[in-house]
């Protein structure tokens, strides 16, 4: 019975999480997920910002946070409202709501399943173990540059494979920084989008700074070939 209690106890911020997720699927809260979201309600977020500017931090980040913890795809369209709402300051509330959020799936993780992956005897898992903590940071930091997966693919890895966790904070937080620093400034940008009477998409977003913004994206695709040069030079 003891065990039991232990096993449950190890499990609860894992089952809470799920849990939650559950709760937003149920509800259809992803529906708020979109761009016109924001144009509907635009004139009034920012308005209560200005008005309530550290409640409206608080909010913001703790939206951002559980999001995240609950694997929900909602970085970019976070960090672009971060950017209309808050200004160049929205960075470095993105990402620190991106990270803590990342942490919060990570140790979830790791607690409910860390110590069964470790001790495993099955050769593949502990295999994959070692070599993913040997090269953590790298692995991490190429996720997180070049997002080849979902976030929260990097975050459950991470946390099944007992990464360090300072390895992992530090290597999401560098990570994440280019991303967001663009997608943040490109929300600066939407004040005069969400005024216009068309519907507010990507395609909309296509303006010169935009552009700009992407192609600064897409230079960050040509980082793990430079990563790999240097690192046999």
């Amino acid at each position: 019975m003891s065990t039991f209690f232990i096993h449950l106890k190890k499990s609860f911020l894992l089952g809470l999480l799920v849990v939650l997720l559950c709760i937003f699927f149920y509800f259809h809260l992803y529906r708020y997920l979109h761009l016109d979201t924001i144009k509907t309600y635009h004139a009034a977020a920012k308005q209560w910002t200005l008005t309530h500017y550290k409640a409206a931090v608080g909010l913001y980040l703790f939206i951002f946070i559980i999001l995240i913890a609950c694997g929900i795809p909602c970085a970019t369209l976070l960090s672009l409202a971060g950017g209309f709402l808050f200004g160049n300051i929205a960075v470095m509330y993105a990402v620190l709501g991106t990270t803590l959020g990342g942490v919060t799936l990570f140790l979830a993780v790791r607690t409910a399943l860390g110590a069964h992956i470790a001790s495993s005897s099955v050769k593949w898992i502990k295999n994959a173990e070692q070599g993913f903590q040997k090269n953590a940071f790298s692995y991490i930091l190429m996720l997180r540059l070049i997002p080849v997966f979902p976030c929260w693919v990097s975050n459950v890895s991470a946390g099944m494979l007992n990464v360090p966790l300072p390895t992992f904070i530090c290597a999401t937080a560098i990570g994440i920084f280019p991303a967001t620093l663009i997608y943040t400034l490109m929300g600066r940008s939407l004040d005069k989008l969400l005024t216009a009477e068309s519907p507010l998409s990507l395609n909309t977003l296509l303006t010169p700074s935009m552009i700009f913004s992407l192609c600064s994206l897409a230079v960050l695709g040509l980082f793990p070939v430079f990563y790999k040069y240097v690192k046999k030079r």
